[in-house]
């Protein structure tokens, strides 16, 4: 993506702000986590591909340590401008991934591990940041239900039960999906009477027969039907 000159320069006005937005935010963290993220230098870039990111320093985009933003995303632009509150989520984002390297994480909340895993799911809970791994629009207005989000679903006691309801679940789709008629044969509903099958549609969970009944024709789950005594395909 070619940057047109003067929109670099229109976004590049704006960095003194965003700098200060992102430091006062931070600085409010510092406080209550005792970090020090607010004195972690902030840069911003044009990149088309990346929102932000935190470096640790010696590693990823730089040796530096530093939080890094595209003006592209969190710059203010008529064609392309986001929300305040989805912007100020871009820097809890990367604020998060600070707190999973500088701060120590309760042992309960290690159990998925990974750049987004539960211990940085975990610090989105402590800042309010949306606990999903790629930006989308409005994502930061959502109540998110960090303590479901938090559950080590492997630890909880009544997983036992849940996999047997799942299995059972499980085992009653599947013999719903099965076809149990063919096209041709009679079959008898408790409404409608006798009818003849002309079409089948497997559907999941379910088959869905066309039959056709003395006076019209109808779609009908063959969960409905029985087989019509000592009747032949037709």
């Amino acid at each position: 993506m070619i940057i047109d000159q003067n929109l670099r320069i229109t976004l590049e006005k704006q960095i003194p702000a965003l700098r200060e937005q992102v430091r006062r935010l931070y600085t409010e963290y510092d406080r209550r986590f005792g970090l020090k993220g607010a004195a972690v230098p902030v840069t911003f870039g044009m990149e088309t591909d990346v929102l932000g990111y935190y470096a640790p320093g010696g590693e990823m985009h730089s040796a530096m340590e530093r939080f890094h933003f595209s003006l592209l995303f969190v710059g203010s632009y008529a064609e392309r401008a986001i929300s305040k509150e989805d912007r100020l989520d871009i820097f809890k984002h990367e604020y998060a991934h600070y707190m999973q390297r500088n701060m120590p994480i309760p042992k309960e909340y290690m159990w998925k591990a990974g750049k987004h895993g539960s211990d940085w799911k975990y610090c989105c809970s402590l800042v309010g940041a949306a606990p999903t791994e790629y930006y989308r629009a409005g994502d930061a207005l959502i109540r998110h239900d960090y303590d479901k989000l938090l559950k080590n679903i492997w630890k909880d006691p009544n997983i036992p039960v849940l996999d047997i309801h799942h299995r059972e679940q499980a085992y009653k789709k599947d013999r719903d999906s099965r076809v149990l008629y063919q096209t041709g044969e009679t079959v008898t509903h408790p409404k409608f009477g006798e009818g003849v099958i002309t079409g089948i549609e497997p559907k999941d969970g379910s088959v869905r027969l066309k039959i056709r009944f003395r006076n019209e024709e109808k779609m009908i789950d063959q969960k409905w039907l029985k087989r019509s005594t000592f009747k032949k395909p037709r």
